[in-house]
């Protein structure tokens, strides 16, 4: 069953000479200053595909740009386990969900962040489970207590028994990826039955800004590419540090990066299904670090998504971020700034929209309660107003008249549960009713929430046998038999 998803569109900073231009640009970036490609055997592919080799340097003629974009699927199933969840990526679709992975976490009801845990990543899956508006799992999280040759095969076990949503994760070396492959084969029954319903994908930051192919990562890339298994391409420059300080600079080099990505899949395997990987930033002047929840990274991730749409390609980017080190106000106003602009850009993956503070620093628990509220409204403002005999209420007007009410009129009746949306931790009740239920702020409420939630029992996504079988043949555990987090 596929998701309900709200339809994007009704922001585009960009116009179509500017897309135009920038595409242009972009493509002369490619021809005259190229990609830096380490790996010798990714040089190989673009130098029998005919782009001009030099050293490490690549350049990538605008005709192989055109056969990439003519192969590249327009639309990519993201599949669910259960069936029910499944996403479509076309169009100007929009999807919300979890992002990472960052080594801290700030548990519920704290300021201070810890070292996250593996059962962290149950913990959280098991909360993106049960929050409506999430749309996919990304996992959120890299655990400490983990060794890095592990932490794929853990992290998507962990994310797997605990959620039937869509689950994205980075894998960290080539062995990662086989297992992880491996592991959800096993669990569907066969490769191709994977690639015919992908209920697991992955994420390459196979890009180091400025221009530059990370070799371990392309050789990550590259598996997942041979399989013909969706995947992300992940480019992420910071403007005035890794990209221009201008804001149609840093365009202009990410989209360059992104078209240098696709033509390596397409190269590898044809049809690949892919995920434009737009993901601009800024740098903060004042400290060189990296600025996440600012109007101008809404404005870029608005624009991205627009060339994205140019292309004809789902766009996987981010928004949610927050400098804000814990659930503030200053949380909450980046964030619902950065998630309306661009989901009103038509952005169909926006991932590190649900619990992200302190940039990509730190998960939040409680925040990821309060992002799901946000979503909730963002995704009513796109709904837009219905103008039609019905909604225009003629009938009910002349019913009423003058001097009536409308308090139970059936046309009230009828609409109050479509009409408006209801955030489950906003106060909306009078000041006497807030005081006598303790005068709670929105954050004490997620907070409590989530520690109601996580303190049920586990209802696990993966029967007794899967499980088994995983653990078997891996040798992982999900980390709630060491305790709860938080």
């Amino acid at each position: 069953m596929i998701r309900q998803a709200v339809e994007g569109g009704q922001f585009a900073p960009l116009s179509p000479a500017d897309l135009r231009a920038i595409h242009q640009e972009s493509l002369a970036v490619l021809a005259e200053v190229g990609v830096e490609v380490p790996l010798m055997s990714a040089r190989r592919r673009f130098q029998d595909a005919g782009a001009p080799v030099q050293g490490n340097r690549v350049r990538i003629p605008a005709s192989m740009v055109e056969d990439a974009l003519a192969s590249v699927p327009r639309s990519v199933l993201l599949a669910s386990r259960d069936g029910q969840n499944d996403i479509l990526l076309e169009g100007r679709r929009v999807h919300f969900g979890t992002g990472g992975s960052p080594s801290l976490v700030l548990p519920p009801g704290e300021d201070d962040v810890r070292p996250a845990l593996l059962r962290d990543v149950a913990q959280l899956a098991r909360l993106a489970q049960r929050l409506e508006q999430v749309d996919f799992f990304v996992l959120p999280v890299t655990p400490t207590d983990i060794p890095p040759d592990k932490i794929a095969a853990h992290r998507f076990h962990a994310a797997l028994r605990h959620t039937t949503k869509h689950i994205m994760g980075g894998l960290i070396n080539l062995q990662g990826a086989r297992q992880v492959l491996e592991m959800g084969s096993l669990l569907a029954g066969g490769e191709e039955a994977l690639r015919q319903r992908p209920f697991i994908s992955c994420m390459t930051s196979w890009m180091v800004s400025p221009l530059t192919f990370d070799p371990d990562v392309t050789e990550i890339l590259t598996f997942w590419c041979e399989h013909g298994m969706p995947v992300a391409l992940s480019s992420a420059p910071m403007a005035g540090s890794t990209s221009p300080m201008t804001l149609a600079g840093t365009l202009v080099q990410l989209n360059a990066e992104q078209l240098a990505g696709i033509v390596y899949t397409q190269l590898v395997r044809r049809g690949t299904p892919v995920l434009a990987g737009y993901i601009p930033g800024q740098m903060n002047p004042g400290t060189g670090g990296y600025l996440g929840g600012t109007p101008e990274f809404g404005l870029m991730q608005a624009g991205a998504a627009q060339l994205a749409q140019f292309y004809g390609v789902p766009i996987y980017c981010s928004a949610g971020m927050s400098d804000a080190k814990v659930p503030d106000f200053q949380a909450g106003a980046e964030k619902t700034l950065t998630l309306l602009l661009t989901a009103m850009a038509g952005a169909s993956y926006i991932h590190h929209a649900v619990g992200m503070i302190e940039n990509m620093n730190a998960v939040s628990y409680e925040q990821m309660a309060l992002d799901n509220d946000i979503i909730l409204m963002v995704k009513r403002v796109m709904r837009g107003i219905a103008v039609d005999a019905e909604h225009m209420a003629g009938e009910a007007i002349r019913r009423v008249g003058p001097g009536g009410h409308y308090l139970m009129d059936e046309h009230t009746l009828r609409h109050m549960r479509e009409e408006m949306v209801f955030p489950r931790l906003m106060d909306r009740g009078a000041r006497e009713t807030w005081i006598s239920a303790g005068k709670s702020s929105a954050r004490q409420r997620a907070a409590q929430w989530v520690m109601d939630l996580l303190a049920e029992p586990a209802v696990p996504c993966l029967s007794p046998e899967q499980d088994a079988l995983l653990r078997e043949r891996f040798g992982v555990h999900d980390g709630l038999e060491e305790g709860h987090a938080g």
